[in-house]
């Protein structure tokens, strides 16, 4: 399985707007793609971090690059204090 990450810093007063924005346009669009497993979105004020779990990282990889992502950051180009920093991770190892 492969799992990609996905970094935010937003601004502090857009924290929740840049928050609801995300979900309304990423998780259940997500649900319905190819290889999903599951979708997790974390928050420590005023970062968040999104993680999308894929059965291959073609999977991972085909949703990262899709016209999604473009348009999400369309949405949250003036909520955000920097670029988000995408990572995509190999598991080694699971309990």
């Amino acid at each position: 399985m492969y799992t990609a990450t996905m970094l935010y810093h937003f601004k502090d007063e857009a924290f929740d707007l840049a928050c609801e924005i995300w979900k309304n346009e990423i998780l259940d669009l997500a649900k319905s793609q190819k290889g999903f497993v599951r979708m997790q979105f974390l928050t420590a004020r005023p970062k968040a971090m999104a993680m999308g779990t894929w059965e291959d990282n073609l999977h991972a990889r085909a949703f990262m690059e899709t016209g999604v992502f473009k348009k999400l950051m369309g949405r949250l180009a003036t909520l955000v204090t920097e670029q988000p920093q995408q990572t995509i991770w190999d598991l080694k190892y699971f309990a």
